[in-house]
Formats: C-alpha cells, structure tokens, sequence
C-alpha cells in the first residue's frame, strides 16, 4: 500500500509543477504582448517626435522648446520597465538606442533654434507660418583710406617730377532700418528691410612737403537707403543625417541717393586742384539695382552648427551724368558695375537657453566695371570681413543680438557695428 501511495504523490506534485510551468508561460506570452504594444506605441511616438521636430529646425524660435520638453516626457512615461527575462533583450535595447537618436536630434535642433537669434541673418533660419517678425536695428560702420597721389612721372627710381599729396578719407554711417519677415509656410519666407542712412565724413589732402597746409573738405548725408526685399525657402528638414539647404533670393533697388547725383568740389568753386572731385555730399545708395540669389547651409553638430553662405550678385546698368571737375555740363555715361561673388562660412553655439553666439568670416570678390560697354582697368576688387555675434532671449518673443565685423583690406570698412531687437508675433 506504501508503495501506490508515494507513487500517486508523485504524480499529483508533477502535475502541479506543469500547471505551474503552464501558468508562468501564458503570464510571460502576456508580458511580451504587452511589450510589443508598449513598443509599437514608442514608435509612434518617436514618429511624432521627429516630425515636430522637422518642423522646428525651419522654425527659427524657442518658444516651442516647452512642446519638445513635454513630448519628451511622454515618451519617458511610455517608455514600459523591461522585465529580467531574456526575450525582452532586444527590445529594451533598440528603444534605448531610439531614445538615444532622438535625444540627439533634439540637442541638435535646440542649438539650432537658440543660435537662430544670430544666425537669421545668414539666411536659413526661417519665420514659422503665421508668424511676423518686426526687426529694429542699427548699424554703424566706420570707414577709413589713405592714398597717396602721384601727378607727375618718375625718370629713374627714387627722382620724381610732379606733385605729391597725401589723402586721408574718413568716413562714417549710422543705419536704422525696420526688418519684417513673415512665414507664408513653415519653409517659406518673405522678407522686406526699409533703411535710413545718416551719415558724415570728411576728405584731408595735402602736398608733400614741410609747408604744405592740409585742405579739409567735410560731406554728410540724411535720407533713405535702398530698400530690399526678397524670400527664403527651405529645400529639406535635415533628417538623416543630411545638411539643411535653404535658398534666398534678395532684390535691392535704388531707391536711396547714388554717388552721381550729389555735389562735387570743381573748378568754379575751388581754385585748388587737391579737392577737385571730392563730393559735397555723402550717397546713401549705391545707384544701381541687383539681384542676389543665394544658397545657406546648416548643419548641426551639437553643442554647435556650422554653416555656410554661398551669394552672386548681379548688378544692372545704368546710364548717369558724371559731374564734370572743371565745372561745365556732365557726360552721360552708361555705368555697369562689376558682378559679385561672396562665401560666408562660420559656426555658431547655443551657449544656454536663452544666449547663442556665432563666429564667421565673408569674402567677396567683385569683377571689373565698365563704362559704355569699355572695361575699367583696376576695377575688380576684394574683400573680406570677420564676424562676431551674440544673441539674448529677453522673453520667449523678443531677442536682442549684437554683431561686430572687423574688415579686412582697404575695400572693406574698418569696423561696423549691428544692434537689433526682433519681436515675434502670431497673425494666426
């Protein structure tokens, strides 16, 4: 009897072990259900996260980095504690590998919209759709040019017949203008900038020699500049990886005064031939109208974003009245100033939430001008310019940016300095 006994006891304590077993792989089939569909939401999520995000690396404002934030911690709140069995592996590693990417594209695109304060001027950074942004700003360059003049020949080095003098140009303009972009699309822009130019200067000549006086003739100007305006548009969101391309497209006229319209020093009212030609009154335009297309570059590499800015400028043709030195009637003349090509590169941090700045460098180089269809000889020129830029969100509509360029070459002016307040507003 002892023997059936302990045998059917057996049986009954393996019947409940595969009970048991039965019990625990339905729970964990379960578990991995509820896994799968935890991770089918994270995808979904993570689909969502990076559309936003698409859309606000052509933003160009902070005010929805609370939205990035939020949506972060939605998926941290999706995101379902693995279990130690092994099946769950694999799975908890390829959502910890998409939150890692997703972590980056959103350094990425925060220094992107905290560097955007400095960088709109580049080009690239857009207005979002329905938003207008009314940008104030001043601008002051200082130029500065000393020549000197030979009028007369030399016959063997160092002996020179003729007359010497020594030039000295020095020059400044202070620049308010207003700035309005408006996003027509979250990758279209349309932009419009009015300047004013106030500015004064003065013109030092004087021949070589211990008893020559210097002649001083001063200028100034006050009225318009030329207006510009143009549109931006982005070509991609910069997912995978990619750059982000946007072009532009500026049309500046002439509306501001040209250098052949203001009043000249001539023989009928100065009887010294050091100040002839030297105008009375400073040109707050350049007299010709142009076209420039352009291409800009982002791409983000946190904690920076470099960039780069490739401009042609075409300038048309105009036919003035050259004022003539010696007083009588002008010639006209039809003027073709020389076409232009520009390469900006620089990069630019999101040093905190609310200040950015930048560093780049510009060069020019401008192709000879010609006169009635003649090319003029020591025309063509180039110039370069570094850059510096800091940028401040005072609140969540309103920046303050700070820019200094420093020239180089005797083209370029000695120092400008740019103050601007852009204000952001939604239409709709």
């Amino acid at each position: 009897m002892v023997q059936p006994a302990r045998a059917q006891s057996e049986v009954d304590n393996l019947m409940a072990l595969q009970k048991s077993i039965s019990v625990q792989q339905e729970k964990l089939q379960q578990e991995e259900e509820e896994l799968a569909r935890h991770v089918l939401q994270l995808q979904r999520q993570q689909q969502l996260l990076n559309s936003e995000m698409a859309k606000l690396r052509g933003a160009g404002t902070a005010a929805p980095a609370p939205q990035q934030q939020a949506a972060q911690q939605v998926v941290q709140v999706a995101q379902p504690a693995p279990p130690a069995e092994a099946p769950a592996g694999g799975a908890t590693i390829g959502a910890e590998q998409q939150q890692a990417q997703a972590q980056n594209q959103q350094d990425q695109t925060k220094v992107i919209l905290q560097s955007a304060t400095v960088l709109t001027n580049t080009g690239g950074v857009l207005t979002p759709k329905g938003q207008l942004v009314i940008d104030p700003s001043v601008e002051y360059d200082y130029w500065t040019q000393n020549q000197l003049n030979l009028n007369g020949f030399t016959i063997i080095p160092g002996i020179t017949f003729g007359n010497i003098f020594v030039s000295r140009v020095d020059q400044r303009y202070l620049m308010p203008a207003l700035t309005l972009r408006y996003g027509i699309t979250d990758r279209l822009e349309l932009n419009l900038k009015v300047p004013f130019v106030l500015g004064w200067g003065s013109t030092t000549a004087q021949q070589a020699g211990p008893s020559a006086v210097p002649l001083t003739a001063s200028a100034h100007a006050a009225s318009i500049g030329d207006v510009q305006f143009g549109a931006s548009y982005q070509f991609n969101s910069g997912d995978s990886g990619w750059p982000i391309f946007v072009g532009n497209l500026t049309f500046k006229t002439a509306t501001g005064q040209n250098p052949y319209e203001v009043p000249i020093y001539d023989a009928t009212n100065t009887g010294n031939q050091l100040l002839f030609g030297i105008p009375k009154k400073l040109p707050t335009g350049t007299g010709f109208y142009s076209l420039q297309p352009s291409l800009t570059v982002f791409y983000p590499t946190a904690p920076g974003v470099l960039f780069g800015n490739f401009q042609y400028i075409k300038n048309f043709s105009h036919t003035y009245t050259v004022p003539s030195t010696g007083g009588g009637p002008g010639t006209p003349v039809n003027l073709s100033p020389g076409q232009a090509l520009a390469v900006t590169f620089g990069i630019g941090f999101a040093l905190n939430d609310k200040a950015s700045m930048t560093f780049s460098y510009q060069e020019e180089h401008v192709f000879p001008a010609s006169a009635d269809g003649r090319q003029l000889p020591g025309s063509a020129y180039d110039f370069g310019t570094f850059n510096f830029g800091l940028g401040y969100a005072i609140s969540k509509r309103t920046s303050l940016n700070v820019g200094v360029g420093i020239g180089v070459g005797p083209y370029a002016p000695a120092a400008k300095i740019l103050v601007e307040v852009p204000v952001r507003m939604n239409l709709f």
